[in-house]
């Protein structure tokens, strides 16, 4: 009865009921969705060919179980009057039968019947009717408990498919804001409002980025952290233009360390920050180099560095940093610790993140 199987459990329900009451015919006749059509659904002592044989509600003893709503008793069909014996019941020889229905849950329409029969006259019971009456409620129960997981199972499919339609046009929506900010950056006169108005847009590019890959593993909750911050900090040298030729990006990431979207978006905007700090201040017009590492940590955990072999932080340290108080903020929002340290020879950052499920 805990089988996800409808067929494995029909089909044992018939094997027991016969045995239970010594015959070697049974069946499970289902009502069809219009109301008439009765369709053989699983079956025990019966030609293969009799799975699927179709009657209508106006004949045989399961027709009239399912009209009057109570169990049918035939003890000789030979001389039977209430109801027409189907054809293939009769080419099997069966001269006694009995069957109860197979009920509706919740309200909905009775799935159809539990049929015994037998091959020779058999009087049955009352506690025959009442021993296949409670296994046919069994069957209700079961039938009833994989629909409802059916149910379930399409209002999730249908869920995740919206959702994947959302991410979808969120990455790429994010893609056009991208492509306006970097517009609007090349309209503008000063080289300090373009720089600004450059900044906005790779802090949105980040998180095209993040959607971008959500949308392309098929995963919608989670995502390899290695992957999206070693793409993005490739798209940040080149997004930033003479980079690349005199800045190397030196990348050593684990992968299989998974993290939810709310992790990965912060962690994103963090490394974000941080490169581009570094490209903006650390090296002058020298050549240099960033790094980032990723690796496993005890307890679940990954833990992140971030570094360059730049001229190192000032001294003192500057207390209205936008990059520095924003990567400051994202540590907070994922409730891990920022560390800094300079040598002067490079910067340095440390954060430990917790990985997805713990």
């Amino acid at each position: 009865m805990r089988a996800d199987d409808l067929d494995q459990i029909l089909h044992e329900a018939c094997r027991l009921v016969a045995e239970a009451l010594g015959t070697e015919l049974a069946k499970v006749v289902a009502l069809g969705a219009d109301g008439r059509t009765l369709t053989v659904r699983a079956g025990i002592g019966w030609r293969d060919e009799v799975d699927g044989v179709t009657t209508d509600i106006t004949c045989g003893p399961e027709g009239l179980a399912l009209r009057s709503g109570a169990a049918v008793v035939s003890p000789n069909l030979a001389q039977e009057q209430r109801f027409d014996v189907p054809d293939f019941v009769r080419e099997h020889g069966c001269q006694a039968t009995v069957c109860v229905v197979i009920v509706g849950v919740d309200g909905t329409a009775p799935y159809g019947v539990l049929q015994v029969d037998s091959r020779r006259p058999q009087a049955f019971g009352e506690q025959d009717v009442a021993f296949l009456q409670s296994y046919a409620n069994l069957l209700a129960a079961a039938v009833g408990r994989l629909r409802a997981n059916a149910r379930l199972r399409r209002k999730a499919d249908d869920n995740e498919r919206l959702l994947r339609e959302l991410q979808h046009r969120v990455k790429n929506n994010l893609q056009v804001i991208v492509a306006i900010l970097d517009l609007q950056s090349r309209q503008l006169r000063t080289p300090e409002s373009r720089a600004a108005m450059r900044g906005v847009a790779r802090r949105v590019e980040a998180l095209r980025l993040l959607h971008d890959k959500l949308h392309l593993s098929g995963e919608v909750d989670e995502l390899d952290l290695g992957e999206y911050l070693a793409q993005l900090s490739a798209g940040l040298l080149s997004f930033h233009e003479g980079s690349t030729a005199r800045v190397q990006l030196a990348l050593e990431v684990e992968p299989g360390l998974v993290v939810s979207p709310d992790q990965a978006a912060p962690l994103g905007l963090a490394v974000n920050e941080f490169i581009t700090n570094s490209l903006k201040h650390a090296f002058g017009d020298r050549v240099g180099r960033i790094g980032l590492t990723l690796a496993a940590a005890p307890a679940q955990r990954a833990l992140l560095r971030l570094w360059d072999d730049g001229r190192g932080l000032p001294e003192p340290r500057p207390k209205n940093g936008t990059g520095m108080r924003m990567i400051e903020s994202f540590g907070r929002q994922l409730g891990s610790a920022v560390h800094w340290s300079s040598d002067g020879t490079g910067t340095r950052l440390e954060m430990t993140i917790r990985l997805r499920g713990t």
